[in-house]
Formats: C-alpha cells, structure tokens, sequence
C-alpha cells in the first residue's frame, strides 16, 4: 500500500467542514424534527413480557367474556337473594326454580302443592335396590341439593319424609306386605340419615314414614315463627 493511499483517510478527516449558509438553515430545520422524533420512540414502553399483543391498526376489538365465580359450579343457575320482607312462599317458589334447574330433563318431578309445600318426589328405581334400603347415587344426588336447599333457608323444614318399599307381586302376603313396610321404613330412615351427615339439624327433618306410593317423597314447608 502506498503513502498516498494510507494519507487519504487522514487528509478526509481533516477537511474543513462545509459552513455555508444553506447548510447551517438545514441543520437547524432537521434537528428539532429529529429530537421530537427521538422523544416519540423514547416515551413509548416496551411490551411486557407474556402481555398480548395490540391488534392491527382498523382491527375490530372485542370485549373478553367474563370469568365465572370459582365458588359456582358449571351451569349453576343464578339465584334471587331474599330480603326481610320475603314470605315463605316466596322463599318456597325461590327454591322451587333453583331446584328445577338442577333437575331439568331428569325425572325428578319438583313442583308447589296447594298446601304451600314444595314437593321433591324421586322414582324408586333410581333411590334404591330391590331388597336394600342403601341409597343410590342418584337419590344420593338429590338428597345433598335438597340439603343444600335447607341450608341455604334456615326457615325452612321437611314436613314429609317418606320412601316406599319394594313393588308388591300378584298373590303376595300378608307377611310379603310387612316385610316391604319395613323395608319402606329402614329406607326412609336411610334418606333421613343422609340429609343429616349433609348437616341438617334433626329437628328440620319429617319423621320418616313408609309409602305406598312408587318414590321417595319429601315435602319442603316454612317453620312457624317463635312466638
């Protein structure tokens, strides 16, 4: 390389700076211009981390849904809360729809008697095996919402609690007939101890009653006031 090519930069460097006064307007045009726009991208904040991303300019942005109480489970029905002035049979027909949603589409019937109770009958094939006063399941299922039901109205209390024994055959006895009014008995008993472990107090709960009739019926009324 020669001297000349190694004095070139050098000589570059050192030349004297163009001051004529068209470039001294330029200067003082842009440099403002560049500081606002040095100060635009300075202000702007850098996206946190795991933060979605903004959407496209003209993009349509639509709200997210909103999130469901942990406490409630799927597909729980939304209930009217009572005030001092409600009657008990408001309350009643309050717990009537709360009830109906849970069982819509089963054949559990739930419906208001001319009495003023709230009447929850479950078929016997679904409360119990022949011969067995165990609770099934799906009796099991009913019970704890019915538990629930009482829990949520303290003024509330079983006026009937009553389960059946097994289908009477053509010809039975009479001794046939005792055994299936006891076994009517243990069962409803059984109902009784279940909606007792649910946490209800004895004095809310029907005696238990052995039925002629094919399902377990509970009768759900108001508690008269304390004088």
């Amino acid at each position: 390389m020669t001297a000349t090519k190694l004095l070139l930069p050098i000589q570059r460097a050192r030349a004297p700076r163009d001051t004529s006064p068209a470039l001294t307007r330029l200067s003082r045009t842009l440099l403002p211009a560049l500081a606002l726009v040095l100060a635009g991208c300075a202000s702007v904040a850098p996206p946190r981390p795991g933060a979605p991303a903004a959407p496209p300019a003209g993009a349509e942005v639509t709200p997210t849904s909103k999130p469901t109480p942990a406490d409630a489970p799927p597909g729980a029905p939304a209930t009217a809360t009572p005030n001092a002035r409600t009657t008990g049979a408001e309350l009643l027909a309050i717990e009537q729809r709360w009830l109906q949603e849970w069982f819509r589409g089963t054949p559990v019937r739930i419906a208001q008697r001319s009495d003023g109770t709230l009447a929850v009958d479950v078929p016997r094939e679904f409360c119990f095996e022949v011969g067995r006063s165990q609770v099934k399941p799906a009796l099991g299922a009913v019970l704890d919402k019915v538990a629930e039901s009482l829990r949520r109205r303290p003024g509330t209390r079983l006026t009937l609690l009553s389960a059946p024994g097994d289908p009477a055959s053509s010809g039975s006895s009479a001794s046939t007939s005792a055994a299936s009014a006891t076994l009517a008995l243990q069962r409803a008993a059984g109902v009784q101890r279940h909606l007792r472990d649910r946490g209800i107090a004895l004095a809310r709960l029907g005696e238990p009653m052995a039925d002629g009739h094919a399902s377990v019926q509970l009768r759900i009324g108001t508690m008269a006031p304390s004088p």
